[in-house]
């Protein structure tokens, strides 16, 4: 039995790429990740490589499982953490949670933000729409900010862009002066951080790569200096 591992490839930049995760890779026999994450470790792949796309998606992890069974060591590289809008919840769903897999973290672009924005997230709460956004989830996003916490989330700007995601909270009576911080192309040479508020970027595009933050919390109103 080979081993099968799930890499986390950290938010985009070589940089931020951790030094276990470049040896898991070097080591291993098949490397099947996104493009973007298969060319960030170009330089450390030893094995066979396979692309991972939408469509050979459940292929592709079906094929890891069988080459892992079979003696090969696989790893699977997940943008940014595998655990927080990662790779590991999707190859739980198509292989299921009885399949042994080990777990190596990489840094999310939710850390890196909130390192950006100077602001402490341990009593923040996290939000990924990158599925989509059901009306549940918008719901549970609303209480949250009304509760006073900050909020930490990764939009979807086909379905729940951040101007989509500021007009519908200030339909839904959270202030439109509520501060908000964007975080577009983090680790890269085109990264961007906005400073404003919800109303402040109704009009506004951003990349689909960007994490947003939003800080209804008094304490961290207070404490933080965008």
């Amino acid at each position: 039995m080979g081993k099968l591992k799930i890499v986390g490839a950290g938010p985009g930049s070589p940089e931020y790429i951790t030094p276990i995760a470049k040896e898991t890779v070097q080591n291993a026999e098949i490397v099947i990740g996104a493009k973007r994450a298969i060319n960030l470790f170009q330089d450390h792949i030893k094995g066979e490589a396979f692309p991972l796309t939408a469509k050979n998606l459940k292929k592709l992890l079906k094929h890891a499982v069988k080459s892992a069974k079979a003696g090969k060591n696989v790893v699977l590289l997940s943008t940014g953490d595998p655990g927080f809008s990662g790779l590991l919840r999707t190859f739980q769903n198509v292989a299921g949670k009885n399949v042994k897999v080990e777990v190596v973290p990489g840094v999310s672009s939710i850390q890196v933000c909130a390192a950006r924005l100077r602001v402490s997230w341990d009593t923040s709460q996290l939000f990924t729409f990158h599925g989509g956004a059901t009306s549940e989830e918008r719901k549970k996003l609303t209480e949250t900010l009304k509760k006073g916490k900050t909020v930490f989330l990764l939009p979807d700007n086909n379905s729940f862009a951040p101007p989509d995601i500021a007009k519908f909270l200030i339909d839904q009576g959270i202030d439109r002066e509520t501060p908000v911080g964007i975080c577009e192309n983090l680790t890269l040479s085109k990264e961007r951080i906005i400073i404003s508020t919800l109303e402040g970027i109704l009009q506004e595009n951003f990349d689909s790569l960007c994490v947003m933050t939003i800080v209804t919390d008094t304490r961290q109103k207070d404490r933080v200096k965008f």
